[in-house]
């Protein structure tokens, strides 16, 4: 089996995509710091809320830990529908677990 030469376009085309693969996952998203905008909380570290004013309810209560990257109080409730007096208030900007079972921004 014989393989023929390179051709410059072909290496070009990786020395390109050598460069720019890592600095693609450098830049930042929406979720974290100086990215688009977006106001987000993310839920135990693994689910991403961007509509901050729809109820979001876990299956039980539990704690759950809120990374809250908005601008908004992020409100921790006793109840599966976002109902009654709040337990807790997650401020903007902070990362804090809460015994609850449901969420929305204020």
């Amino acid at each position: 089996m014989t393989f023929g030469k390179p051709s410059l376009a072909s290496a070009l085309a990786l020395a390109a995509l050598a460069v720019a693969a890592p600095s693609a996952t450098a830049f930042p998203t929406g979720s974290f710091g100086n990215g688009d905008g977006r106001e987000v909380v993310i839920i135990d570290g693994k689910a991403e809320l961007s509509d901050l004013d729809r109820c979001w309810a876990s299956g039980f209560p539990r704690d759950i830990t809120f990374d809250n990257r908005s601008k908004r109080d992020f409100l921790v409730f006793a109840t599966s529908d976002c109902t009654g007096e709040p337990t807790a208030v997650v401020p903007p900007g902070t990362y804090q677990t809460h015994y609850g079972w449901s969420a929305v921004a204020r």
